[in-house]
């Protein structure tokens, strides 16, 4: 990541009293050397063909500056044209010296597809003079009064030679030439622009052995040794320490730069202490101590083992549920400084720390928000922050030196937060400061939201990021909405954790019902069986009925057959009886049998009605199982729906207000073009009246010497005109007279 777009400013307030040039020499170089660094280190490396040869040439330069005067240094056209005059005198210096070889070209970040070709035919159709012009005054972004002192050209060469190499840069980038109207030139700015990869590995640069702060050792307030220099902030020194009063106990101190000499200075200083003292939060750093040393204050704060949020986007993008993890706490500390009446101004990754707490297991990770070196009080219009995460409202101010411009207040904390959020989602697609163009990515910024997130499981977020990194402060949610607003982060695995939670509700359920319904089929096959047992053997008893009654009746047939043989026979009456006795019998046992039949049947009918009776109250059962699974797989189906409908309306959404946004996008671009070629036709028409106007007046002047010269002329001739015409006649006269004598 460029060291410009982490490089922390301030604006909004007078030059001496923003520190942006302190009389300290040390100060004075590293602000001379941050903003531009990035440049110059860019320009360097084109200049010498070699990323190393460029690095150890821009140590060169930061030496040079550190040992000029000040006021050398502040000399018009001011510190940035002397920069890029030192620089070109460094490479010059490098080019004489023995063993140097013609560089070869340093790899370029556009080289690709039809406009990378456009801008290497600009770079190899133009001269060595005409492209080192564009490049200072696009892509370094030096003035005209700064580019003419750097190339040692008086100002209106300068501006001639850079006109004539405007002309053939458009003449060969073709179609890809910059709009007239756009002052940042942005293919010009490209076209110098080193890929992102060239300083990668290197240390940070402009530090050298001997501005690495106090050697180690050095004991501070009577209490805290130094043990190493372990980082440099915008107005500070950060050290490692010991408390030699609690042994083994390690923290953090940081030691401003500038002595406080008054006590005005004194209480400026102490500024960010007292900001801090203010509000309490877990994730907002402590300051434990403070004091003075050598004039320059210096106060303790805990000493956390972890790493940076920016050294973890190093190694790759954050989940999901990691970045909510992360980014919920930072909300609630940023709300607890708002609450206070505190904006802290200078949001990024490289000011969020990531540490691991000590003491637990499971090591619970705790991110800390550091570094109010540039916060601000509610009533205070003084700004800062870092030019890629400074919200629209932060850039319109910026470039409007902080003088005039749209208000700025808490929102712009919250837009800083959420693309902190945004580029550690997804880092490889994050804005960046091309070339290190500092005053065109701010321009950029002002009117332009950050890139929208390119990665499929992101771009349900699309629509969320588009309000929280609004270009309308009013439109975003303050630091407390958006400590809600996250969850949305781990929707995705929320929706389907509660549909995992509904089917293993309801799963049970079916599988229940399913067992019962088997059971209740088995139960119903088994009481069918048992009923059909039940009804063969009613079946066999009406059988046996029927057969005894015809038994029955067969013997009271018999009993009157044997009657009528008593009355027809006259059969004594003893035989008689003995036949009757025997019939009688007869019946007797067959009654007995069919009474016991009629009780058997009874017992098998009660039998059977008792089965039909719980059969049907199976049924009933099994009824009601098949309902409530019918009105539980309905109620899924619903939810199913619903939440189907929920993702199509919000996907729907988001389409729509992409497709809004291009729309709007495309429509202002045309607005702009039409805009721009209607200035361009006024222009043309006033310049084409101007012309018309002198043609008119030189046709008339030219008509006016016309008629002078005829007059002239013509007067000339009347005076030589009346003595050649007598002189014939007197002659004439004369000759005539002696003729007549």
């Amino acid at each position: 990541m460029p060291s410009t777009a982490n490089h922390t400013v301030a604006v909004g307030m007078p030059a001496a009293d923003s520190g942006v040039f302190q009389t300290s020499p040390g100060m004075l170089r590293r602000r001379v050397l941050g903003p531009w660094a990035e440049g110059v280190k860019q320009y360097l490396a084109l200049r010498l063909g070699d990323g190393r040869r460029g690095r150890e040439a821009f140590q060169s330069l930061a030496r040079i500056v550190n040992a000029m005067p000040h006021e050398e240094l502040l000399a018009p056209p001011g510190p940035k044209g002397q920069l890029y005059h030192l620089a070109r005198a460094v490479v010059e210096t490098e080019r004489v010296m023995p063993g140097f070889v013609a560089p070869d070209p340093v790899e370029l970040r556009f080289q690709t597809g039809r406009r990378g070709r456009a801008l290497a035919r600009m770079r190899d159709g133009l001269d060595a003079q005409a492209s080192e012009l564009l490049e200072l005054r696009y892509a370094r972004e030096l003035s005209l009064e700064e580019l003419a002192f750097a190339m040692e050209l008086t100002v209106p060469d300068a501006e001639l030679a850079l006109d004539q190499a405007e002309a053939k840069a458009r003449q060969l980038l073709g179609s890809f030439a910059p709009d007239p109207a756009d002052t940042t030139a942005t293919a010009y700015v490209d076209a110098y622009a080193v890929a992102r990869s060239w300083a990668e590995g290197t240390p940070p640069l402009g530090i050298e052995d001997d501005d690495r702060g106090l050697p180690a050792g050095t004991l501070i307030g009577g209490r805290y040794e130094l043990l190493e220099h372990v980082g440099m902030g915008a107005f500070g020194d950060v050290y490692r320490a010991a408390d030699v009063e609690v042994p083994g106990h390690v923290v953090a101190l940081k030691l401003l730069r500038t002595p406080s000499l008054s006590e005005s200075a004194r209480q400026s200083a102490l500024r960010e202490l007292k900001l801090n003292a203010a509000v309490f939060h877990p994730s907002l750093v402590q300051f434990k101590d403070h004091g003075w040393f050598e004039q320059r204050l210096w106060f303790v704060m805990p000493w956390y083992e972890g790493e940076t949020l920016e050294a973890r986007m190093r190694r790759g993008a954050l989940g999901r549920a990691e970045a909510r993890r992360i980014f919920e706490p930072l909300a609630r500390a940023l709300a607890a400084l708002h609450e206070a009446g505190i904006r802290h101004q200078d949001i990024k990754p490289e000011n969020i720390l990531l540490t691991r707490l000590t003491g637990h297991e499971d090591g619970a990770l705790l991110p800390v928000l550091i570094d109010l070196g540039v916060a601000a009080e509610g009533h205070e219009t003084m700004l800062g922050g870092t030019p890629l995460y400074f919200s629209p409202e932060v850039a319109r101010r910026y470039i409007a030196e902080g003088h005039v411009g749209p208000e700025v207040d808490r929102p712009a904390d919250v837009f800083a937060l959420a693309l902190s959020l945004r580029n550690a989602l997804e880092p490889s697609t994050q804005a960046e400061v091309v070339s290190g163009a500092v005053s065109a990515f701010v321009a950029q910024r002002a009117e332009h939201p950050p890139p929208r997130l390119e990665g499929r499981d992101l771009r349900y977020l699309r629509a969320t990021f588009d309000r929280w990194l609004s270009l309308d402060p009013s439109e975003r949610p303050s630091a407390h909405e958006l400590i809600d607003e996250l969850a949305i982060l781990t929707l995705p695995e929320e929706r389907r954790a509660r549909r995992g939670r509904i089917l293993r509700w309801v799963l049970p359920i079916l599988t229940l019902a399913l067992v019962a319904g088997a059971l209740g089929a088995y139960a119903l096959e088994r009481r069918g069986a048992e009923a059909r047992e039940a009804r063969a053997q009613a079946a066999d008893a009406r059988a046996d009925l029927i057969v005894e009654n015809a038994r029955r009746e067969a013997l009271e047939e018999g009993h009157q057959a044997l009657l009528q043989q008593y009355e027809q026979s006259r059969m004594s009456r003893g035989q008689l009886a003995a036949q009757l006795a025997t019939t009688e019998g007869q019946t007797r046992i067959l009654r007995g049998e069919l009474s016991q039949a009629i009780a058997r049947r009874d017992a098998v009918s009660a039998q059977l009605r008792a089965r039909e009776r719980a059969l049907d109250d199976t049924r009933t059962e099994r009824d009601d199982a098949r309902a409530e699974i019918g009105r539980l797989s309905g109620t899924l189906r619903a939810t199913e729906r619903r939440a189907e409908r929920a993702e199509r309306a919000h996907t729907e959404a988001s389409e729509r207000a992409a497709r809004a946004e291009s729309a709007r996008d495309a429509a202002a671009s045309e607005v702009s073009r039409l805009t721009h070629a209607l200035d361009l036709a006024e222009r043309r028409a006033a310049v084409a009246q101007e012309q018309v106007a002198d043609l008119t007046a030189r046709v008339a002047s030219a008509e006016a010497s016309r008629d002078l010269a005829l007059a002239a002329a013509e007067a000339a001739r009347r005076p030589l005109a009346a003595p050649a015409d007598s002189a014939p006649a007197e002659g004439s006269a004369e000759s005539a007279e002696p003729a007549s004598r």
